[in-house]
C-alpha cells in the first residue's frame, strides 16, 4: 500500500483520517457516475470523482486546498448513484470537517457556512441582515449590488412599527383545513412573501399554523449544528433545503406546495390558476428532483400553463446557494436563464433562496427573465360547480 504523500504537514489524526477514507474510497474505479450526476458538477474544479482519487493518491494537501469540498451542496446524489455504494456524501462530509480543522480555505461557500454556524450557536435562526453584514466584513461583495441594496432596504423598512402581514381567519373558508408548517428562515424575513404564502395556501382552504419560535433547520451551518427545530407530526415546508435537513433529523417533511396542488386536484369548489401561459420549472439542487418536477408537472396540468423541460438536469443544477450571492451567476443559473429567454417564459421555482440568485443572475447576465417563487405564479381561483367535469 502507498504511504500517505506530505504527511508531515499534518498531525497525525489527519493522517489517520485520511488513511481510514483511503480504505473506504479503495473499490472506486473511477467511472465518474458521481460527477456527472452532481448538481453542482459544472461548477467544479475536480468533483468527487477526483477529490476520491486524490485520496487514493494520498494527496492530503490537494485535497484540503479544493474549494470543491464547499461547493457540494450535500444533496447526496454522489452516494445514491455510486456503482460501488460508497457513501461519496459522507466522506465529503469528512473531509469539509477536516478542512474546518486544519485547512485554510477562503471562498464564498465556506465563509457563508462558517457565519451560518456562528450565528446558529447564538440564534435560532439565520438573520438575513446580520448575514450580509458578516460576509461584506469578511471581505465578501455581492456581485448583484443592486438586488443587495433593495433586499437591505426591504429588511430597513420592515424595522419599523407594524409587524408580519398575514390575513385573519375571516379569508378563510369554514370547511378550511389546518396544517403545521414549518416556514424555514427566509420567508418570514421577507414580509410580503411571508403574507403571500399565507393568502395563496388560504386560498386553497389551508390555514398553516406554526410553533411559536421554530429555529433553523440547521442546513446552512453544512453539518456543525444541528436542527433547531423538533416536531413530532409532519410539517410542511417551503424551501427543499429545509426538507432535506428536517428529513435527516428523523421529521417527515412534505412540501407545502405538492399539498395544495393535490387538494385543488381532489376539490369541486377550486381550480388551480397560473399567471402564465407557460414556465420553465427549477427545483433546486437538494430536491428529488423528478418527484418536483413531476409535481410541477400536476400543477402546470391543473392551470393549463405549458412547462417547458429541456433535459432534468438543466432544471437542478445549482444556483449557488448561500454563496450565491457572493460568487455570481453559477454556470448552471446561467444555462437555465438562456433557455428560459430562448423560451420568452419566465421561471418557476420551489425556493425562495433559488428565486433570488437567479434573479441576481438574470440581472448580472443582463437577461430579461422574470422569476417567481411557486406562490407568486399559482394559486387558487373558485370554481362554479357547473364548470367542473369528470373528463
Amino acid at each position: 500500500m502507498a504511504a500517505i504523500a506530505d504527511t508531515h504537514e499534518y498531525p497525525q489524526a489527519v493522517v489517520d483520517e485520511f488513511e481510514r477514507l483511503k480504505q473506504e474510497c479503495s473499490i472506486c474505479y473511477q467511472c465518474g457516475t458521481c460527477t456527472s450526476s452532481c448538481p453542482s458538477g459544472r461548477e467544479l474544479y475536480r468533483g468527487p470523482r477526483r477529490i476520491v482519487r486524490l485520496i487514493l493518491a494520498g494527496e492530503i494537501e490537494a485535497v484540503l486546498k479544493s474549494d470543491d469540498l464547499w461547493r457540494c451542496t450535500e444533496c447526496g446524489t454522489c452516494t445514491s448513484v455510486c456503482r460501488m455504494d460508497i457513501d461519496v456524501a459522507a466522506i465529503l462530509h469528512s473531509l469539509r470537517q477536516l478542512e474546518r480543522e486544519h485547512g485554510g480555505l477562503h471562498c464564498a461557500e465556506r465563509t457563508a457556512a462558517d457565519v451560518a454556524t456562528t450565528h446558529l450557536k447564538k440564534r435560532p435562526r439565520i438573520d438575513n441582515m446580520r448575514f450580509g453584514v458578516a460576509m461584506v466584513s469578511r471581505g465578501y461583495v455581492p456581485k448583484d449590488k443592486i438586488g443587495a441594496a433593495e433586499m437591505g432596504m426591504k429588511l430597513a423598512r420592515q424595522m419599523l412599527p407594524g409587524g408580519k402581514k398575514r390575513p385573519g381567519d375571516e379569508a378563510l373558508p369554514a370547511d378550511a383545513v389546518t396544517l403545521p408548517f414549518y416556514a424555514g428562515c427566509a420567508i418570514p424575513q421577507d414580509h410580503e412573501l411571508y403574507a403571500v404564502v399565507h393568502e395563496v395556501a388560504a386560498g386553497f382552504g389551508v390555514r398553516l399554523e406554526e410553533s411559536a419560535d421554530p429555529g433553523c433547520c440547521g442546513h446552512p451551518s453544512r453539518g456543525t449544528v444541528d436542527s433547531l427545530f423538533a416536531s413530532r407530526e409532519r410539517v410542511y415546508t417551503a424551501c427543499p433545503a429545509c426538507d432535506a435537513s428536517l428529513a435527516e433529523s428523523g421529521i417527515e417533511a412534505v412540501p407545502l406546495w405538492d399539498a395544495l396542488t393535490e387538494r385543488a386536484g381532489r376539490s369541486s369548489s377550486i381550480s388551480l390558476t397560473a399567471s402564465g401561459e407557460r414556465f420553465v420549472p427549477y427545483v433546486g439542487c437538494l430536491a428529488d428532483r423528478d418527484a418536483a418536477l413531476a409535481a410541477l408537472g400536476d400543477a402546470a396540468e391543473q392551470s393549463g400553463a405549458e412547462m417547458a423541460v429541456d433535459y432534468p438536469t438543466l432544471h437542478n443544477g445549482c444556483c449557488g446557494a448561500l454563496g450565491g450571492m457572493y460568487r455570481g451567476a453559477t454556470k448552471s443559473s446561467a444555462r437555465l436563464l438562456e433557455f428560459a429567454a430562448r423560451q420568452q417564459a419566465p421561471v418557476v421555482t420551489t425556493c425562495v433562496l433559488c428565486r433570488d440568485n437567479l434573479r441576481s443572475a438574470a440581472r448580472e447576465l443582463k437577461l430579461d427573465v422574470h422569476v417567481h417563487f411557486w406562490p407568486e405564479f399559482f394559486r387558487a381561483v373558485p370554481t362554479a360547480p357547473e364548470e367542473r367535469t369528470d373528463d
